[in-house]
C-alpha cells in the first residue's frame, strides 16, 4: 500500500467517526425536547438544530466521501487513478457540508438558545428563512456568550400586565433555563468544532486523491484484482 492510500484511509476512518459524531450531537436536543415533555416539537432548545447542520451537513454530506474514501483503499476497481480522483472531488462536497455545519452553528451559539431570544419555545418563533443568516445577522450576534454567563437570559415580566399570562410562561421555562443553556452550548460548540475538522480533513483528502490520481496507486493491489 502506496503512502496516498493509507493517507486515504486514514481520512476515512476519521470522517466517517467526525460524521456519526456530528449526527449524534444534531439528535441530542431533538431528544431532550423530546424526553423533556413526550413531544417532539412542543419545546424546542433552538430554531437551528431544525436546520440539521450535524445530520444534514456534518453527516449526509460527508458519507460519499466516506465510502469513496473507504473503497479507494481496498483491493478492487475503486482502488485506482480514477478512484483517488473521485474521493478528492467528493472530498469537496465534504467541505461544504462542513462550512455549513459549522456557520449554522455559530450563528446558534451567538444567538443562543431559544429561550434567550424570545423568552419562549415556541417554534413559531423561529425563522427558517436563509435570509436570515445575513451579514447584517452577523452584525448583530454576541459571540461572548453573554446568554450562556448570565444568571438568567429570560425577559423581565411586565409589572402592568395584570393578566400574568407572560409572567407564568417565564417561571416554567426558568425551572429549565439552566439544562436548556447547557445543552445549546456543548451541541453547538460540538458541531462547531466538528464541522472545521470535517472541512481540514476534507481538504487533506483533496490533496490526497490528487496526488493518488497523478501518481498512480499500489501496483501489487492493481494487478491481484486483474
Amino acid at each position: 500500500m502506496t503512502c496516498t492510500e493509507n493517507w486515504t484511509s486514514c481520512n476515512g476512518f476519521f470522517l466517517l467517526t467526525l460524521s456519526l459524531l456530528a449526527i449524534a450531537f444534531n439528535l441530542t436536543p431533538l431528544i431532550a425536547d423530546y424526553v423533556e415533555d413526550g413531544r417532539l416539537l412542543h419545546s424546542p432548545i433552538s430554531c437551528y438544530e431544525w436546520w440539521l447542520p450535524g445530520l444534514v451537513g456534518g453527516g449526509l454530506l460527508v458519507l460519499p466521501a466516506v465510502s469513496m474514501t473507504l473503497a479507494a483503499r481496498k483491493k478492487g476497481s475503486c482502488n485506482s487513478r480514477g478512484g483517488m480522483l473521485a474521493s478528492s472531488l467528493l472530498s469537496i462536497v465534504t467541505i461544504i457540508g462542513a462550512a455549513y455545519c459549522c456557520i449554522i452553528s455559530l450563528f446558534a451559539l451567538g444567538r443562543g438558545p431559544l429561550i434567550c431570544e424570545t423568552g419562549t419555545n415556541d417554534l413559531n418563533s423561529c425563522n427558517y428563512q436563509l435570509n436570515n443568516i445575513s451579514s447584517h445577522s452577523w452584525k448583530n450576534l454576541n459571540f461572548n456568550l453573554v446568554w450562556f454567563l448570565n444568571s438568567t437570559c429570560l425577559p423581565t415580566p411586565d409589572p402592568s400586565n395584570k393578566s400574568g399570562i407572560i409572567q407564568q410562561r417565564n417561571v416554567d421555562l426558568e425551572l429549565n433555563e439552566d439544562t436548556q443553556k447547557i445543552v445549546h452550548i456543548t451541541v453547538f460548540v460540538a458541531l462547531a468544532v466538528i464541522g472545521v475538522l470535517e472541512a481540514l480533513v476534507g481538504i487533506s483528502q483533496v490533496a490526497a486523491g490528487l496526488f493518488g490520481f497523478l501518481c498512480g496507486t499500489s501496483k501489487k493491489r492493481r494487478e491481484a484484482y486483474e
